[in-house]
């Protein structure tokens, strides 16, 4: 078999069982790799094949994004960007110019603020919302998207008002005399968003493409795309897309845990799907965010559940008779806990479906042992090492702090790690910048070798995809990224600032050029 397309003469990292060792040529023969050597791929030339100079620049594996918020993204790029906002009058800045361009009566949806970060260290209230926006209903997402402030009007819609409970996991913003002040809180987040109405399945497309042009900018060529509120037709969006040729993406669609009834009716199971699109694992949040009073920690009088453990358990025993693998958000080790007993007590069929912890914060030795024997897999933000684990810390007991974004303790242990960014809780789903934080952990620090392989091979595992794709090794899809610059022979501090020059899904470019 002759090759269509031949790259030589630079540093192609294979990954895989070639490890960190470079070789010089990549030969790819239609979507898949037809070999990877060196001169003796010469050989491999037809009269047809494409040949392209590296001129000593660097290949890798694509990377595999295993947890972003793929349509969340892509819908709020349509409201108001508050990322980086340094005060509340820059925030009423920014919500003001999307408010001007809006039909009358469409929601608001504005995302990215951070309360410890505006001069004023609070977060809006209701009253302040209104100002801007009058009688329109919005709401604004804080940049961890376990809290949001809604306007009156997007309260009333929802049928909000004093007498209104919190509901089990989550809690109302209220001020001494009962009103509310518009806070949302984890769960109580749904109590608006389940009254605005659906968004458009066009704007909903568009959105997904303007999220996979990031992605792919930063070399991501597959993604697990994370839900907050699932729609069903999330799946048929990125089909729609796909059948249209515009899906250059491979995506592992999420599917949110309402429709594990649908799901398993259907016959779905864990894989299922094509080459671009695939019904992933169904997401579940087990408790919040990593926050004082968010995470469920084990021996705490007062735990926030946002599933408590025995309908933990009834969800992943139904998901594990369909067959279907269960994503859990568990950032405390109580939350974790009450995951590793809900896998146990579904016998023999939860141990198979590599059941997966998305953020896996607070995991110390004796979880990650569990994890291990009951064949789970962590999904974890590695830029947690070196930004969230700071600002975190005061949610954990100090007995916990050693074992926060425990990456390297957990490969130890035998339990299999994927790498990922949670767009858009960061701004930039760079995986180069979570890569260095991994390699420079003064608390556990991966090699690099380690950190490239749970950012690639990692995400492809926990999709069930490990056979086809996560390294360039023959018989693989040919996903792959160039680089200018072989990470293996520049400096961490360099990291963040790579760029790939072109990327390539199976075997065809999708972003730059060769």
């Amino acid at each position: 078999m002759r090759a269509d397309l031949l790259l030589r003469g630079g540093a192609v990292h294979p990954l895989g069982r070639f490890g960190a060792r470079a070789v010089t040529h990549l030969a790819v023969a239609g979507e898949t790799v037809l070999a990877v050597g060196g001169r003796d791929l010469e050989s491999l030339r037809g009269p047809r094949t494409r040949v392209v100079e590296l001129e000593g620049r660097c290949v890798l594996p694509g990377f595999d994004d295993a947890h972003a918020h793929v349509v969340y993204y892509g819908l709020t790029s349509f409201g108001a960007d508050l990322t980086g906002s340094r005060s509340l009058a820059e925030l009423w800045d920014r919500i003001r110019r999307v408010h001007a361009r809006l039909a009358p009566g469409r929601w608001l949806v504005a995302r990215g603020y951070s309360a410890v970060e505006l001069a004023e260290g609070r977060p809006p209230v209701r009253e302040e919302l209104d100002a801007v926006v009058g009688d329109r209903p919005m709401y604004a997402d804080e940049r961890g998207g376990h809290s949001r402030v809604a306007s009156t009007a997007a309260l009333a819609l929802a049928g909000l008002g004093p007498a209104t409970p919190d509901p089990v996991g989550g809690s109302l913003g209220r001020r001494p005399d009962g009103s509310l002040d518009g806070r949302l809180i984890e769960s109580a987040m749904r109590l608006v968003s389940d009254h605005q109405p659906p968004p458009d399945f066009q704007e909903r497309m568009t959105g997904i493409l303007r999220c996979q042009r990031l992605l792919l900018s930063r070399g991501i060529t597959a993604v697990g795309a994370a839900v907050n509120r699932g729609f069903a037709d999330d799946l048929a969006a990125f089909q729609e897309l796909a059948d249209r040729g515009r899906l250059k993406l491979r995506v592992n669609e999420f599917l949110s845990w309402e429709l594990l009834p649908a799901a398993g009716g259907l016959g779905l199971r864990r894989g299922f799907g094509g080459g671009r699109v695939r019904a992933g694992p169904i997401k579940v949040f087990v408790d919040g965010g990593a926050a004082a009073g968010a995470v469920a920690l084990r021996g705490a009088a007062d735990q926030l559940w946002r599933t408590p453990p025995e309908d933990l358990k009834r969800l992943v025993a139904e998901a594990s008779a369909a067959g279907l693998q269960v994503a859990a958000h568990a950032v405390g080790d109580g939350a974790i806990a009450a995951f590793c007993d809900a896998v146990e007590a579904a016998g023999p069929a939860g141990s198979r479906l590599r059941h997966r912890v998305e953020h896996c914060t607070a995991c110390p030795p004796d979880l990650q042992a569990r994890l291990a024997r009951l064949g789970m897999a962590a999904v974890m933000q590695p830029l947690f090492a070196s930004v969230g684990r700071s600002r975190a810390g005061g949610a954990f007991p100090d007995a916990l702090r050693p074992h926060l974004a425990a990456h390297r303790a957990l490969l130890r242990a035998g339990v299999p790690l994927a790498f990922s960014s949670d767009l858009p809780v960061v701004a930039d789903p760079d995986p180069w910048a979570g890569i260095a934080a991994a390699v420079n952990d003064p608390q556990g620090a991966l090699t690099l070798l380690q950190a490239l392989r749970a950012y690639t091979a990692g995400g492809a595992y926990v999709a069930f995809a490990e056979r086809e794709r996560g390294t360039l090794e023959t018989g693989k899809l040919a996903d792959f990224q160039v680089l200018d610059a072989d990470p293996f022979r520049v400096p961490s501090e360099k990291w963040p600032g790579l760029r790939p020059s072109a990327v390539a899904v199976g075997g065809a470019p999708v972003w730059g050029a060769f």
